[in-house]
């Protein structure tokens, strides 16, 4: 069986990234094969761009596929360009190659682009929606908690919303969800 192995930033990506991941196998990936998505290992922003701590995370993971799946890692961008900050990760990975994909400002953004899709969840407002580019502005947590009848918080919505977020009206608006999405592919059929 091929294995998955996550690397993120934050403690809401730890629990919703595997969510989000087994949905993109499941809805997105023609003839995926059976994949195990594995625990995450979570590597603080400030530590995963530099070469001994992603060196170590990314060596551990590896680890655990044992040469069957790979790693992906996934970063929020905030204010940085994607492309260099996925540059920085490769090269601060070492020996082992994982896949890096960036979230274009942040994993709520993903979120922001499907909120119509959101509004089953008893958090959100009736008829919430964003029509702007989910991409272009910061402040997508804030975005969400306008949206919702109680504050946002990750540890406690990123997950249960990565699990009925329309895929679809996602990688529709988000270009960096569309690598992600590629990613989980490649990763899961080579």
């Amino acid at each position: 069986m091929r294995r998955l192995a996550l690397i993120v930033e934050g403690h809401g990506e730890e629990k919703a990234l595997p969510v989000l991941v087994r949905r993109i196998l499941n809805e997105e990936v023609e003839g995926s094969p059976v994949v195990e998505v594995l625990r995450p290992h979570r590597l603080p922003r400030g530590r995963m761009v530099k070469p001994e701590h992603l060196g170590r995370a990314v060596a551990l993971q590896s680890s655990r596929v044992a040469g069957v799946g790979g790693v992906l890692v996934v970063a929020d961008a905030d204010d940085d360009d994607p492309a260099v900050l996925a540059a920085d990760i490769t090269a601060a990975s070492g020996a082992e190659h994982p896949v890096p994909v960036i979230a274009v400002r942040e994993y709520e953004a993903w979120l922001l682009a499907a909120l119509p899709s959101l509004t089953s969840h008893r958090s959100v407002r009736t008829g919430a929606s964003w029509e702007g580019d989910p991409e272009s502005v910061r402040g997508a947590k804030e975005r969400l908690s306008a949206a919702m009848v109680e504050p946002y918080r990750e540890t406690l919505h990123q997950a249960s919303f990565s699990a009925i977020a329309d895929l679809g009206m996602i990688a529709g608006r988000s270009p960096s969800f569309r690598n992600l999405v590629a990613a989980v592919s490649r990763l899961a059929v080579e």
